[in-house]
């Protein structure tokens, strides 16, 4: 009996593991195609058109230390794709924003995932887009929910849940 339920699950994780590489391998190039790095790339997305975005929160996008996310900011502002600043409603805070280059290079990004993702999804029959949809909403609550409960675990020595973990000086 355990090997009728072990062989869905090996597959499901097998073809969970192309999907995640093949979307990694999509977002590098689109990546190398805008001249960023990939980290680069996603701390622009979590800056918001015209708005300022907390440090902190770019970092919980990223799943990285603030000390990551900086670097990878700083980078940003070097390049004039983004600016830092004091927060306007906190200023015990530091807060990133997109220039007019930097959300040309959003709106760049953001067509090319729209696109590959049009064409990827365009590719299931119509009458089974729901379908397909559906499970795909299911499935990422469920490995959300999962990952809170088993990685979660581990990194409250840390009192980070999920992304990378790093080491506390006590």
């Amino acid at each position: 009996m355990q090997t009728t339920v072990q062989n869905p699950i090996r597959r499901a994780g097998a073809l969970l593991f192309r999907l995640v590489r093949s979307a990694d391998a999509i977002e590098n190039e689109d990546c190398r195609c805008c001249g960023l790095t990939k980290g680069q790339a996603l701390a622009l997305l979590a800056l918001k058109p015209g708005g300022c975005v907390a440090m902190r929160d770019v970092a919980g996008s990223l799943g990285v230390s603030a000390s990551t996310a900086t670097r990878i900011v700083d980078n940003l502002v070097r390049d004039g794709l983004a600016t830092r600043g004091v927060h306007p409603s906190d200023r015990r805070s530091v807060c990133a924003q997109a220039t007019p280059p930097g959300e040309a290079k959003i709106r760049e990004l953001s067509g090319c995932y729209e696109t590959f993702w049009t064409n990827a999804f365009g590719r299931i029959p119509k009458e089974r887009r729901g379908e397909a949809l559906r499970a795909l909403e299911s499935l990422a609550s469920c490995v959300e929910e999962t990952r809170k409960e088993c990685c979660g675990k581990a990194s409250r020595r840390t009192g980070k849940t999920g992304g990378r973990r790093t080491h506390e000086r006590g």
